[in-house]
């Protein structure tokens, strides 16, 4: 099965306001409906909580609702190395040696962004998985390819918008990388500090609410709460039907920092993902950013349309090469 595409103007050049600002700055925004929506962190921060150790890169953060309310949050004062939307590996084992990618403050293992550029729709963007106390000297274990695209704006039942990700991983040498069994791991958020447990909810595709999803298997997950205005808010995240592992199992939180919201998809929560040079590995997630309330049936129904078979969303580039070879 493959992942299809919800809304085809997403992949056609000058659709609806669709607009990539490629600019000589540290993060790369995204418009949506003429408005700056998200934003690529494609340098290493300038200036982090917490000094240099906490210079992340390769995620989304601003993430804003049509109305501008921001769903996301970058370095929580109780996780500095939490970034918005990010997707970095716990563990990597190469040889004998397990590498330390999450927490980057610890100094072991690193994911940094090293290049990206504009695609209809959206951008690709390059980072390269880094060992920095490999002996003798720092050493890329894998290097990372990501197709971030945004449809147009949908203003129908809600107020939103798609934004998927298609993440490749390839080995950066001639050894095999494994990908560490681990509790969390993978494809995460960090949800805005405006919702706690009191005032937001989390739902699964299987039902599962904030107190009972954590290590279970979803395809979906729904989180809602207020907005600052008086409003409301959401995002719906989907793991494509063609990942490994699908329904992912989830790694989230009930009662841990007030209820704030940490929802990850993790692919590797019970088994290992062992990578072979040459090959490529990929994996599709997409997020429905949107103002209002999403009914189960509007949530299902969104689901279903990203899984069908129709409206087959394509995997290369304008150019006519492979996402999968990286930037050319």
């Amino acid at each position: 099965m493959k992942c299809r595409t919800f809304l085809k103007a997403a992949v056609v050049a000058g659709a609806s306001g669709l607009v990539v600002s490629v600019l000589a700055q540290e993060s790369r925004p995204l418009k949506v409906g003429g408005q700056e929506s998200l934003f690529y962190q494609a340098e290493p921060m300038a200036t982090p909580k917490g000094g240099g150790q906490f210079q992340g890169s390769n995620f989304i953060h601003p993430l804003k609702t049509p109305s501008g309310f921001v769903v996301t949050d970058c370095q929580p004062a109780d996780h500095l190395h939490h970034f918005g939307v990010w997707w970095p590996w716990k563990y990597l084992q190469v040889g004998n040696r397990q590498v330390l990618c999450w927490e980057l403050q610890k100094g072991d293992g690193l994911i940094q962004a090293v290049r990206s550029e504009p695609i209809a729709g959206g951008l690709l963007a390059e980072s390269v998985y880094i060992d920095r106390q490999a002996p003798g000297a720092a050493v890329d274990l894998l290097r990372e390819t990501t197709r971030i695209t945004t449809s147009s704006l949908m203003d129908s039942s809600i107020r939103g918008y798609i934004l998927d990700l298609e993440i490749a991983h390839r080995c950066a040498g001639d050894e095999p990388v494994a990908v560490v069994p681990y509790r969390y791991s993978g494809f995460a958020m960090r949800g805005t500090s405006r919702w706690k447990r009191n005032n937001s909810t989390i739902l699964t595709s299987e039902g599962k609410t904030r107190d009972t999803a954590n290590s279970t298997r979803a395809r979906w997950v729904r989180i809602q709460g207020p907005t600052d205005d008086g409003g409301a808010a959401g995002v719906l995240m989907m793991s494509c039907p063609d990942n490994r592992s699908h329904p992912e199992k989830l790694r989230t939180w009930d009662r841990q920092h007030e209820g704030s919201v940490f929802i990850n998809f993790n692919t590797v929560m019970d088994e290992g993902w062992r990578f072979e040079p040459g090959n490529s590995y990929v994996r599709n997630y997409r997020l429905v950013v949107y103002d209002g309330m999403l009914s189960h049936e509007q949530t299902d129904g969104l689901w279903i349309q990203y899984s069908e078979k129709d409206g087959e969303r394509s995997s290369q580039l304008p150019n006519g090469k492979s996402l999968r070879n990286g930037i050319h």
